[in-house]
């Protein structure tokens, strides 16, 4: 049974905030999604995701994804020269539909490993220097100017650090994630914590119980996530057939942020889950914002518009001491 969101009525209030992230300086038109529910908590491990249904009925917007459009042969990822440029790559999309980029996307190669600092929407045929951070520190040399999908989405310490910080923020926490996980490379690099066999498998125990429980209809459109029983982070999309492309990618990402919140005792790890399973609309209409007032103190948000239309909204947990 699911418990109706006003779509976290903070949701409609941001999509027309000038906080928003936008693709062009026009003022975006008021918008209203309507209304979004709240499904029952799914649970695994010390990780609960709570699913998010939008009460918008079809059609929705449809895009092509970097590993689909990879797979397809329609999109190219480069250096913008031979010197490259550390802060942008150029991407085209040679598909027939809308390229998205989802903030934190791994792109692997060129001079030096790089992550999607943002969100982006490439039109059909469009090339576009897209901005980026790298999370490689110690490489900038290759023969091949090119990349490759990273098939992953950064845990949401180093998207928060992407968004809100500056390149130092970033290496730091490619460097403090990596220390934690418990692996190295000479370069430094972020894809050591997606490839290193003993994270995969770990990573894989928690998303092949999750993506069991979860409930599969068209109007599924993103997720708030809880570690420990406390939400840390919300993503919400305006298309359910967007979100179903990234769904596993953010899974993942959520997932390696709880492996290094692990709560130590059996007793622990119970409070923790009963937290999580109480989980109700009004605690997410908390933590986003809701009609009661203001979001959680410390939690930041950022909304991704193309065209003026809100696409996906992403909420930050309060930044505290790690468990």
């Amino acid at each position: 049974m699911t418990s109706r969101i006003p779509i976290l009525s903070a949701l409609v209030a941001l999509f027309i905030a000038p906080l928003a992230l936008a693709q062009n300086d026009s003022p975006a038109p008021e918008l209203s999604l309507g209304d979004y529910e709240a499904g029952a908590p799914v649970l695994a491990y010390n990780l609960a995701v709570v699913p998010l249904h939008t009460r918008k009925g079809p059609p929705y917007d449809d895009y092509t994804v970097l590993e689909e459009a990879q797979a397809a042969k329609k999109v190219s990822i480069r250096e913008l020269d031979s010197d490259g440029t550390v802060r942008e790559l150029r991407v085209h999309n040679k598909d027939e539909r809308p390229l998205y980029l989802v903030g934190g996307e791994l792109l692997l190669g060129g001079k030096q490993d790089r992550m999607v600092q943002s969100d982006v929407v490439l039109d059909p045929g469009e090339r576009q220097k897209v901005p980026v951070f790298c999370v490689e520190q110690n490489r900038w040399s290759g023969q091949s100017l090119s990349f490759q999908p990273g098939l992953a989405v950064a845990h949401p310490d180093l998207r928060r650090a992407a968004l809100f910080s500056e390149q130092g923020a970033v290496w730091g926490e490619v460097a403090r994630k990596s220390q934690v996980s418990g692996v190295s490379s000479p370069t430094g690099t972020y894809r050591r914590v997606f490839q290193d066999a003993a994270l995969r498998q770990r990573i894989g125990q928690y998303l092949d119980e999750l993506q069991a429980k979860l409930p599969r209809d068209e109007r599924m459109a993103g997720l708030a996530v809880a570690i420990n029983g406390d939400l840390e982070v919300v993503d919400v999309f305006d298309s359910p057939k967007l979100y179903s492309k990234l769904e596993r990618k953010l899974l993942a990402s959520y997932v390696l942020a709880a492996l290094e919140k692990q709560p130590g005792r059996a007793d622990h790890e119970e409070q923790g889950r009963a937290k999580a399973r109480a989980l109700k609309k009004e605690h997410i209409d908390q933590f986003v914002g809701g009609p009661a007032g203001t979001a959680k103190d410390g939690v930041e948000k950022k909304m991704f518009r193309s065209k003026g239309k809100a696409v996906h909204g992403t909420f930050f947990g309060t930044r505290g001491a790690r468990k």
